[in-house]
């Protein structure tokens, strides 16, 4: 009977002497720029003299690694983000601590993970199958970035040449620069990040760029301009009024002409219910309550012509013209 008692009196000590962390949701926003300007599909760009013009930017971010209370580190090695140039908000999951001081993450995916299979995981996950698509079957593994839109091929300023930088290949794998200053606490805190894509194509000729999925040249500049360009920063390029003064933003990415992909970033905050019309009005796809920025994926064989997708919420509608080509 001592003996148990002696025990549970150091079970106590040892107790008061561990810190007691709460579970905490880590939210990150990632505000994606171009030479400080909100980036936006379909806007024409000044790149170095060169007009350019983006249909698709995304990217992988994998081993993720906080800092906490008092200079303590804590790995998430299940965490993953698919990050896209017209979403802001990414959810990293619920992690024990009491206050979070800083972060660091990889752009690409880890070596195990490039290795397995979308089908090792759910639809939903950001390694689940894409569309479009976000690998090159295995084992070559996943695009750590696609970067695709349209270059001024004879100086006219409209863009005119396609050019398509999909980056994979273990050795592509670029630890970016750490954060640190941070001093958040509560049961939800929000990280925010912004991403100038710009600096990713510094010293790219996108005029000779091609069709580029692989590991080379282009792309392995990618990854080398990813910290000393400083693609991602703590700094907010404009002003905070010039960014919630942003208006709604859809566009249609025609990779599958057949299905294509519809980016939007809407004014609204609110969740919205979306539906696609064919011509004549009839309603040939809807969903709702669906978050105010997004990816949405035209799933359903629809015959060929022109098509209207709405976003509605309880303040505000918006609406987009595409067509299907089949």
């Amino acid at each position: 009977m001592k003996q148990q008692w002696k025990y549970g009196i150091l079970g106590l000590v040892l107790a008061s002497l561990t810190p007691a962390f709460a579970q905490t949701d880590i939210n990150l926003k990632l505000h994606h720029t171009f030479e400080g300007a909100p980036f936006q599909y379909g806007l024409v760009y000044d790149l170095d003299g060169q007009a350019v013009r983006f249909s698709r930017v995304q990217y992988f971010l994998s081993g993720f690694e906080i800092t906490h209370d008092g200079g303590q580190t804590m790995a998430m090695p299940d965490t993953y983000v698919l990050g896209s140039g017209n979403i802001t908000d990414y959810d990293l999951g619920q992690e024990n601590f009491t206050n979070l001081e800083g972060i660091s993450f990889d752009l690409g995916v880890d070596s195990i993970r490039n290795e397995m299979n979308t089908s090792a995981w759910p639809a939903g996950h950001p390694l689940a199958a894409q569309n479009p698509s976000m690998d090159w079957s295995w084992p070559d593994g996943y695009f750590f970035w696609t970067i695709d839109g349209k270059v001024d091929s004879d100086n006219d300023g409209v863009p005119d040449l396609n050019f398509s930088l999909h980056g994979m290949g273990n050795h592509l794998l670029t630890p970016v620069n750490g954060f640190t200053g941070f001093n958040l606490s509560g049961n939800e805190v929000t990280l925010e990040l912004f991403v100038n894509i710009a600096d990713w194509l510094n010293d790219i000729e996108l005029r000779y760029v091609g069709v580029a999925h692989d590991g080379l040249h282009e792309n392995k500049k990618v990854g080398e301009n990813t910290n000393p360009e400083t693609v991602f920063t703590l700094d907010n390029p404009l002003s905070v009024e010039e960014w919630e003064e942003q208006e709604s933003n859809i566009y249609a990415d025609y990779t599958l002409p057949y299905a294509p992909t519809i980016y939007y970033n809407l004014a609204s905050q609110e969740k919205v219910a979306i539906t696609v019309t064919d011509a004549s009005g009839r309603v040939v796809l809807e969903t709702d309550d669906q978050p105010s920025e997004g990816n949405y994926f035209i799933r359903k064989e629809l015959p060929d012509g022109a098509y209207i997708i709405s976003f509605n919420s309880s303040y505000n509608s918006d609406k987009f013209r595409f067509i299907i080509k089949n």
